[in-house]
């Protein structure tokens, strides 16, 4: 068997994934399940994944063709150190330092936190803040993220509040405990119906947590979003988290690819600009599901029309569920949301029917019978003309990236 395997490895590159811990966390696994991924459609790669810690002991004297790092700025550093100006090919998922040797691979921040303000805003929301780490060195995609959707909420006229950890003190003994109490004072001075994006999913968890110790309703008084769409985390909160999923599989399957071209067409080192990922949706849970709209029967519309998506309502029956006429029901969809009650009913149905494209776990017909069309010929027209293409092409957005300039945010 030994000599099967090495006759195997042999004809097999090698890719060493590299990432800080000795067992790697759960987004460093989700970046390596993108590579794998990859990896098993092509072929022809044998994939090891090592922890910084055996790299200083000496384990990356074995020969590999092409590293894929996700490392911390420090150990990045390092770690060019000890290749000593090896050439090899290396791809950085963390991006954090600009290397000649280096090529970066990472999550589109900017377009997470706009697409996250921008999601608030179609509901209806008015008030708005961001919890973060503010000013921390560690993360600092945490000022991107939050420019990122202040910046957004600012052009849709609102204003947002942001999070500001006060510093420690001698007496604060636990980290955790003197971060939950932060956020608990914060939470207690949010005004009514405001919407929260947190810098992750586990902050999101903590805030929701603070927020029904506190008494204030979630999602009613306040809508808590997360980030990265930890599904562990998010399902096992107090209240089930909807988060931004930002596409850390499609991440590591980028990065792969890339370096797979890297091995096969090596180029001197340079300094490259910075491949984005962007996110793939809002995954929703229970913590948004809410419209801070009124009147009243205009929000239990809104809610009505997803939890009946796969059997559609009339605008007659509707508007019966809701305690009004139909034409008191339309008239508020036009003045409050700006549409007609068709309208918006169908980009429900057809943001829902991308979603579940973009999955990758139902079939078209599946899609269609879910987002409630009759037929999967109508679907696929009604698909293409709200977003211009048919419904298939939105399957492959999971594996696209942006070629962005350095510098850009």
């Amino acid at each position: 068997m030994k000599e099967v395997a090495s006759k195997l490895s042999g004809k097999h590159k090698k890719v060493a994934f590299i990432t800080d811990a000795t067992a790697a966390t759960p987004f460093a696994q989700r970046i390596l399940s993108g590579v794998a991924e990859y990896m098993q459609k092509r072929r022809g790669f044998v994939l090891q994944n090592i922890s910084f810690t055996e790299i200083l002991s000496g384990s990356l004297n074995r020969r590999f063709d092409g590293i894929i790092i996700n490392l911390c700025a420090e150990n990045t550093r390092k770690l060019l150190r000890t290749l000593n100006g090896e050439m090899l090919p290396i791809v950085d998922t963390s991006a954090e330092i600009e290397n000649p040797a280096l090529i970066r691979v990472d999550l589109d921040i900017v377009r997470e936190g706009t697409m996250a303000a921008e999601w608030f805003l179609r509901r209806g929301f008015r008030n708005f803040a961001y919890c973060g780490f503010h000013g921390s060195t560690t993360y600092p995609f945490d000022e991107i993220l939050e420019n990122a959707f202040a910046s957004t909420v600012r052009k849709g006229g609102c204003r947002c509040l942001v999070f500001d950890m006060p510093p420690m003190t001698n007496e604060d003994k636990q980290y955790l405990h003197f971060v939950q109490a932060a956020i608990a004072e914060w939470a207690a001075t949010l005004p009514p119906r405001t919407a929260v994006l947190c810098i992750q999913d586990r902050r999101a968890s903590i805030l929701a947590q603070a927020c029904l110790k506190l008494g204030r309703a979630v999602p009613d008084d306040i809508a808590v979003m997360g980030r990265n769409n930890d599904i562990t985390t998010c399902v096992c909160a107090p209240i089930p988290i909807t988060s931004v999923n930002s596409n850390l599989e499609g991440q590591g399957h980028a990065a792969m690819r890339i370096l797979a071209n890297a091995i096969d067409n090596p180029v001197a080192p340079k300094l490259r600009p910075v491949f984005r990922i962007p996110p793939l949706e809002i995954v929703e849970r229970e913590s948004t599901a809410v419209y801070p709209v009124d009147p009243p029967f205009l929000a239990k519309a809104l809610l009505l029309l997803d939890e009946t998506m796969e059997q559609p309502l009339s605008a007659t029956a509707l508007a019966k569920a809701v305690g009004v006429s139909s034409t008191t029901l339309r008239a508020a969809f036009r003045k409050v949301l700006g549409t007609s009650l068709g309208k918006y009913a169908l980009s429900v149905r057809m943001h829902e029917a991308k979603r579940l494209m973009m999955e990758e776990r139902f079939s078209v017909k599946e899609v269609a019978a879910r987002t409630g069309f009759s037929s999967q010929a109508y679907f696929c027209y009604a698909y293409r003309a709200f977003y211009g293409h048919p419904p298939s092409q939105s399957r492959n957005a999971r594996r696209d990236f942006d070629y962005q300039r350095k510098g850009r945010a």
